[in-house]
């Protein structure tokens, strides 16, 4: 199951054809003679990877650092589990011309329900075969302006009928931060007709093409839309087709769909129906299973019918964790699914100076509209709750100074920040009477320095005097190194 360089950046493209509609957990209707559910990931990564070589090198670098952490958790050298519970923000962009694609709030909120509930394993999606991978989605209550949202955004435009060559024109229609969102655009049709979704693996993250594309029209069928929403965000989180690279299996966190415990499956053809055994490798034992196994065409990234799909492995739910952790980290940071700020904050401040001498006491006065409570800090270190403060640089850089503002509405603040370089106000100097005297003479040097307070002479190193000013005979032929060091008690030069 080795790839020439894994699936990267490639958009995952996942075909439907003819497949029978599915309300209920009765047998689904046979698949016809012919019918395949088919992925153009190797056409898009030569498209995508031609046109970004560094997407390529990105994805690459990124597997190499998913095999490394891996290896290890399966020796048991790394932690026995990747974190606890992660929770993603979502957020839908439905790309219509009021034709079946414009499906309803209501239907998106049970479309979204049931993702969540095939990640956890429960309800529908409980057939006893996969794990609760401890992630779950948020629909967005916040849109990248911090205003409040439900989540769900409609567009008219006829690029609803999205091909490969106006991927990105229809996502510039509307995209929310890929570093906050996941961005998932439903539209008319995917090609010309056949396809139900595609998305971009973690490589792509924050770039323009980031993010998963359906048809809105399949999300209403329980059986079949939810799980290819689920497909595709498995995709989005890692997560390759089970069958990937056919039956090689020398190492299976490198080859086929770098994943244990799903076993090597060479086969894309659905079985026609749920029972239906298949068992198209013979190479599962280098995995480290006891015996042959079939393929599992329950999976959610498999070809299996759709309704037939109802779980994913723990080790896919460790790769998708990984990729989470690392590629795809800012989605946790992000303040998309909290709850909006009704009480708008403005932080701000002014500074009495950016650039002050050491020993200066910094003045600043807060201009903030609609807070209420204040932390000033500098360089991360608080110092003042007051509404104004001030701070005495008593050391020589650059110092940040930061004011976060809250006030009643748990759901606002703000912050602000300002830069202040400190710098020693001393310029060390002085004259001599002479450079070249002869012996015995006696030679003055006459101090020249402002902003000190103190002095120190020295000759060819070794002190000689405190004194402003300083005289003295060279009673021997030779040169001689005479330095003033003048300072303030705080800084010296």
């Amino acid at each position: 199951m080795r790839l020439s360089i894994i699936a990267l950046i490639a958009g995952f493209l996942f075909f439907q054809k003819n497949s029978a509609p599915f309300f209920g957990k009765t047998e689904p209707s046979p698949i016809a003679a012919g019918d395949t559910l088919e992925c153009f990931a190797t056409e898009m990564q030569e498209l995508l990877f031609a046109a970004n070589p560094a997407r390529q090198q990105l994805q690459q670098t990124l597997e190499n650092q998913a095999y490394q952490f891996l290896q290890q958790k399966q020796t048991g050298s790394q932690e026995s589990a990747l974190m606890a519970d992660y929770t993603l923000p979502v957020v839908f962009h439905i790309i219509h011309q009021n034709g079946p694609e414009n499906i309803t709030d209501a239907q998106i909120l049970t479309a979204f329900t049931n993702l969540n509930d095939a990640f956890a394993n429960v309800n529908f999606y409980d057939e006893n075969n996969g794990v609760d991978t401890k992630i779950e989605f948020c629909l967005a209550k916040r849109d990248p302006n911090g205003n409040a949202t439900t989540g769900i955004n409609r567009v008219v435009s006829p690029l609803t009928n999205v091909d490969f060559s106006t991927d990105i024109a229809m996502k510039d229609l509307i995209r929310w931060n890929p570093l906050e969102y996941i961005n998932i655009w439903l539209v008319r049709s995917i090609n010309g007709g056949g396809v139900a979704g595609y998305a971009y693996f973690p490589s792509s993250h924050g770039g323009p093409e980031d993010g998963i594309v359906m048809l809105g029209s399949i999300m209403p069928n329980l059986g079949g839309g939810h799980s290819t929403l689920v497909h595709e965000m498995g995709h989005y989180l890692g997560l390759y087709h089970t069958f990937e690279g056919s039956c090689t299996n020398n190492d299976c966190l490198l080859d086929g769909d770098r994943v244990c415990d799903t076993p090597p499956d060479n086969s894309t053809v659905s079985p026609g129906n749920c029972t239906a055994i298949v068992n198209s490798c013979t190479t599962d034992a280098q995995s480290g299973f006891p015996s042959d196994q079939n393929d599992i065409n329950w999976n959610y990234v498999d070809y299996g019918n759709q309704p037939c799909r109802n779980g994913y492995t723990q080790g896919q739910s460790d790769r998708m964790a990984f990729f989470i952790e690392n590629a795809r980290q800012s989605l946790l940071n992000s303040p998309a699914c909290q709850n909006p700020c009704l009480n708008t904050i403005l932080a701000g401040f002014t500074t009495s100076a950016t650039t002050v001498n050491i020993g200066t006491t910094g003045n600043f006065t807060n201009t903030s509209i609609g807070g209420t409570a204040y932390i000033w800090a500098v360089n991360g270190v608080q110092f003042a709750t007051t509404l104004n403060a001030n701070y005495t640089f008593n050391a020589l850089g650059t110092f940040e100074i930061t004011l976060d503002v809250a006030n009643a509405d748990p759901n606002c603040s703000g912050t602000a920040t300002a830069t202040i370089e400190v710098v020693c106000p001393i310029s060390a100097s002085f004259t001599t009477s002479s450079l070249y005297p002869p012996p015995g003479e006696t030679v003055s040097f006459t101090n020249t320095s402002t902003g000190a307070s103190s002095y120190t002479w020295t000759v060819n190193g070794t002190n000689v005097s405190t004194a402003t000013h300083f005289s003295t005979d060279f009673n021997s032929p030779g040169q001689y190194n005479i330095c003033l060091n003048a300072g303030n008690g705080l800084c010296s030069e």
